[in-house]
């Protein structure tokens, strides 16, 4: 009965197809998340196609989220 919920599992994670250490969009694209939303901003205006759409996704993600309160 553990084997079959093991197995389960396994074949669960590999239903999208992915391997387990592939690298995400942004990262094969070479867009650094880290960097500032000014700077994602810059390289989104120089890029074009999937770079580019992943550097604005990368911007909007960094400037929508919640701000950090001070205290």
């Amino acid at each position: 009965m553990h084997f079959d919920r093991l197995v389960y599992q396994l074949l669960e994670n590999y239903a999208d197809g992915k391997k387990p250490g592939r690298k995400g969009l942004a990262k094969r694209k070479g867009v650094n998340c880290k960097k500032s939303v000014t700077e994602l901003r810059k390289m989104a205006k120089n890029s074009s196609g999937e770079r580019q759409r992943m550097a604005h996704w990368c911007a909007n993600m960094k400037s929508g989220r919640k701000k950090k309160r001070k205290s």
